[in-house]
């Protein structure tokens, strides 16, 4: 059974996630601070518990890979956001939205490969439209999902010579629990997004999904150091 490990992998998009994996038949192992929605997962789901922000070096990842085995699929799901002008972002607000981000990314996708230079295997990392396009009010998100977009690139180059394949997914607007909650204050503004989207609408959860599996899978072995927009066309329209 092929394994893969998701961070977030609990709540939101990542649930969505990991519910695709499981489908797919996979063993799932879900890294997250705190269990959330994991239960509902049921049989095939693993649960780790660990601050990654916090694990420097990603022991959590070779913790998972000693004891399960070599791991065919990392999503790098895990992220925060931040909504703030640059002239009202403190130096610890940055710090933590780059140590989650970024840094927890970049120490995972370094692990993944020392592990797997004998094995191969397929990382995908969670950028967003924020890594294409600049947002209102959101300088320290935009800078770090653009790291997060070169990253990408960076292991894909690097790491092909070991047969690991590195790619990202760029989600614009879902319909989460969370979008819903924020545009119910403002549902003139759901309006504007959708008239600006050439779908007009917003996308599902399952969208994402279903990008980060085909990424992850061998249907994408000629895949590597893209990034993939999951937006309706979002960054395009006008």
């Amino acid at each position: 059974m092929p394994i893969a490990v998701i961070t977030g992998g609990n709540k939101g998009l990542g649930l969505s996630q990991s519910r695709r994996f499981l489908q797919a038949g996979f063993e799932v192992h879900v890294v997250a601070r705190s269990r959330a929605d994991f239960d509902t997962l049921g049989q095939g789901a693993h649960f780790h518990e660990c601050d990654i922000a916090a694990d420097r070096a990603a022991d959590w990842l070779a913790a998972i890979h000693a004891g399960a085995g070599p791991i065919a699929a990392l999503v790098n799901n895990a992220g925060v956001h931040f909504k703030k002008p640059i002239w009202e972002v403190p130096p610890e607000a940055l710090d933590q939205v780059l140590d989650i981000n970024v840094r927890a990314m970049f120490a995972a996708c370094g692990r993944y490969v020392s592990l797997h230079q004998d094995s191969g295997g397929a990382i995908v990392n969670v950028s967003s439209m924020g890594g294409i396009m600049a947002l209102p009010s959101a300088a320290a998100y935009v800078t770090a999902k653009t790291a997060v977009v070169g990253l990408t690139r960076s292991v894909a180059v690097d790491a092909a010579q070991f047969g690991i394949r590195c790619n990202a997914v760029s989600p614009g607007f879902i319909d989460t629990d969370m979008t819903r909650a924020v545009l119910a204050k403002d549902p003139a503004r759901r309006d504007r997004i959708e008239s600006r989207i050439p779908t007009h609408s917003f996308g599902q959860p399952e969208d994402v999904a279903n990008a980060i599996f085909y990424l992850a899978s061998d249907q994408a072995a000629y895949v590597n150091g893209v990034n993939l927009p999951v937006d309706g066309g979002y960054a395009i329209g006008f």
